[in-house]
């Protein structure tokens, strides 16, 4: 757990917690996937391992062809509403906690690959990798539940 300064809006100061997952699920810049499918998936999967869930959060198409441009893919506590109840009062407090957590993946023209441009990594709440099989994204049901 690493402590960040002020932003440029002189936002207050907001803990951040790193994920500890295997160098070869991180996300960085200027990784590239044939579909956005394979890009979702890679995302999901080092979600999966630092234990949080996503949302996609935008996507752009484009005016012409109607095809998918970019994506913002966020921790699903990325929420930016406030709160009309006291955080003293609420039952489960990190409901909407701010967290910057996202990658950008957008289409490049000429290699029709798709590239991550952003990353963040930091999170604005804690993560529990142990418990990421309880997360609705995760879940997965063998046969032998049926």
């Amino acid at each position: 757990m690493t402590r960040n300064g002020n932003d440029e809006a002189g936002l207050e100061l907001m803990e951040q917690f790193l994920c500890e997952v295997e160098e070869e699920y991180i996300p960085k810049v200027g990784m590239t996937f044939e579909t956005l499918e394979e890009a979702r998936l890679f995302y999901k999967e080092y979600a999966k391992r630092g234990g949080f869930s996503t949302k996609i959060r935008n996507t752009n198409r484009s005016k012409c062809t109607k095809e998918v441009i970019n994506q913002l893919i966020t921790c699903n506590k990325e929420g930016r509403w406030i709160s009309k109840v006291p955080r003293t009062e609420k039952t489960n407090p990190i409901c909407g906690a701010k967290c910057p957590t996202r990658i950008f993946i957008h289409l490049e023209k000429k290699t029709r690959r798709w590239l991550i441009s952003k990353v963040v990594l930091g999170h604005s709440h804690p993560c529990f990798p142990d418990q990421c099989q309880m997360l609705a994204q995760h879940m997965e049901l063998s046969l032998d539940v049926r």
